[in-house]
C-alpha cells in the first residue's frame, strides 16, 4: 500500500511539473502573440489615406519637385523621347518606302498626334508625382512641334504626310497647341489618379490580409487558453 501511495504521489507530482513546463511555454506563445496582434491590430487601424479625385494640386510644390523628380526617374523621358522620334518621323516620311510610311503613320497617330493620348498617359503614369505637369509639357512638346510642322507646310515644303495640310497656318497652329496642352494635362492627370488608384487597391488587400492574420492570431491563442483549462480541469 506504501509503495502505491508512493507511485502515485510520483505521478502527480511528474503531472504537475509537465503541466507547468506546458504552462509556461504556452505562456511565451501567448506573448508572442499579444505582440503580434498588437502589431496586426495597429496596422489594421492604420488605414491608407483616401486621394479624392478632384484635390486641388499645390502648384507651386509640384513645380520645385520637378526637376528632382527628372533627375532621379530617368523613364520619365521615354514619353518625351516618343514624341521626338515621332517629329523626326513626320519629316522623314515622305522620302521612306511605302510599306515604312505606313508603320509611321500607325506610330504618329498613336504616339505624336495632338489627340495621341497614350503618349500623356504613359508620362502621367510614370511621374511618381505631379502628374498633371508631366502632361502639360508633353502637350506643349508636341503641340509647339506640331507648329513647327504647320509652318514648314505653310512654307511649301509639303509635308502633309499626317495631315498637315491647312489653308489658315496661324489659326491651325493655335487650336493644336491649345489642344494638345489641353488633351496632354487632362490625360496626364487621369494617368496619375488611376495610378494612385491601383496602389489604393494594393495597400488595401495588404490591410485586409493583416486583418485576417491578426483574427487569426487571436483564434490560436483562445485555442490554447481553452486547450489549457481543460488540461488543468483534467489534473485536478
Amino acid at each position: 500500500m506504501a509503495r502505491a501511495k508512493n507511485t502515485s504521489r510520483a505521478e502527480a507530482r511528474r503531472r504537475t511539473k509537465e503541466l507547468t513546463r506546458a504552462e509556461m511555454a504556452d505562456q511565451q506563445a501567448d506573448d508572442a502573440d499579444d505582440t503580434d496582434s498588437e502589431a496586426g491590430e495597429t496596422v489594421a487601424t492604420v488605414k491608407p489615406p483616401h486621394k479624392s479625385m478632384f484635390t486641388m494640386p499645390d502648384i507651386r510644390s509640384d513645380l520645385r519637385g520637378m526637376p528632382v523628380m527628372f533627375r532621379t526617374r530617368r523613364l520619365l523621358w521615354v514619353p518625351f523621347i516618343m514624341v521626338a522620334v515621332g517629329f523626326v518621323l513626320e519629316l522623314a516620311g515622305p522620302v521612306l518606302s511605302t510599306d515604312l510610311q505606313n508603320y509611321v503613320i500607325l506610330y504618329i497617330e498613336y504616339f505624336f498626334l495632338p489627340q495621341a493620348l497614350f503618349t500623356y498617359f504613359i508620362g502621367g503614369f510614370l511621374a511618381t508625382r505631379s502628374s498633371y505637369l508631366v502632361g502639360f509639357l508633353l502637350g506643349l512638346m508636341t503641340g509647339v512641334l506640331w507648329v513647327v510642322l504647320i509652318l514648314l507646310n505653310a512654307a511649301g515644303l509639303g509635308l502633309d504626310q499626317a495631315g498637315v495640310v491647312v489653308s489658315d497656318a496661324a489659326s491651325a497652329s493655335v487650336f493644336v497647341l491649345v489642344e494638345s496642352i489641353f488633351l496632354g494635362t487632362v490625360a496626364g492627370w487621369f494617368a496619375g489618379w488611376y495610378r494612385d488608384f491601383l496602389r489604393g487597391m494594393q495597400d488595401r488587400n495588404k490591410q485586409r490580409a493583416a486583418e485576417r492574420e491578426a483574427q487569426a492570431r487571436i483564434k490560436r491563442r483562445d485555442d490554447r487558453q481553452e486547450a489549457r483549462k481543460s488540461a488543468k480541469g483534467r489534473v485536478g
